[in-house]
């Protein structure tokens, strides 16, 4: 059976996303998929929420029930020019990976889906520094809502503050126009007003336009479930999987 790693948006948690890509689960177990969902290892912090101390936020969390928890891949700074956790959150991955995968592909809702390429891009690095192929690569990307980090960098990149993420630097720097080139399909919402359509054609860009299709819809911040919609995605999986 193949093996499909989820990716979670920010401020949701493993529980959370399950019954928002229940759809498209469903719909791709009949093509013999499994999706295999990672959790997020980092607490967000509540929109809007106010001012409190790191002390009262984990006694607030510790109180909730699990599937309460909300989490995310980073935690941006005020002006969004560093992310905390990333680095962790990485080292974690990389670890789910080996033990879990390999995974054939990849689908990444919004933080999700921008942590996708650089997960793949960090995978490629350690492959080559190791010179093994531990780290297989996905065979493709299915990304929902997605954006390009302003601030994030490589394991093997400069030294930074511990759990913090320099900005501009590392991955980026190896990302140029067109040069991702693992076949991706960028699904972008119209009426987007958390990841503006900007934003997530701007991660599109990112792809070789050869191997790479963006699909748009009239929605918002989700994943669309029309029949359309769901056909496009079997598709797109079933061919990337070989299977036709």
């Amino acid at each position: 059976m193949a093996r499909i790693l989820m990716l979670q948006g920010y401020a949701q948690n493993e529980a959370v996303f399950r019954k928002r890509t229940a759809v498209l689960r469903k719909d791709l177990e009949t093509i013999g998929v499994e999706l295999v969902y990672c959790a997020a290892p980092h607490l967000a912090p509540q929109l809007q929420q106010d001012q409190i101390s790191e002390a009262e936020r984990l006694k607030k969390h510790q109180l909730l029930k699990q599937e309460e928890i909300l989490t995310g891949w980073w935690v941006a700074n005020a002006d969004r020019t560093a992310y905390h956790g990333y680095k962790e959150t990485i080292h974690m991955l990389k670890r789910f990976w080996i033990e879990k995968g390999p995974f054939d592909g990849i689908i990444g809702f919004s933080q999700g889906a921008a942590l996708a390429p650089l997960l793949v891009t960090e995978l490629a690095f350690a492959q080559t520094a190791n010179d093994s192929n531990v780290y297989t690569l996905p065979k493709f990307m299915l990304l929902f809502s997605g954006f390009v980090p302003i601030a994030v960098t490589s394991l093997a990149g400069a030294p930074v503050p511990e759990g913090e993420v320099a900005a501009n630097s590392g991955v980026l720097d190896h990302w140029t126009e067109g040069r991702i080139s693992i076949p991706s399909m960028h699904v972008i919402g119209a009426g987007d007003a958390w990841v503006l359509p900007r934003d997530s054609h701007a991660l599109a860009a990112r792809f070789a336009e050869s191997s790479s299709v963006v699909v748009e819809h009239d929605g918002g911040h989700y994943i669309p479930t029309s029949s359309e919609m769901r056909l496009r995605f079997k598709e797109f999986v079933t061919l990337h999987l070989g299977r036709r």
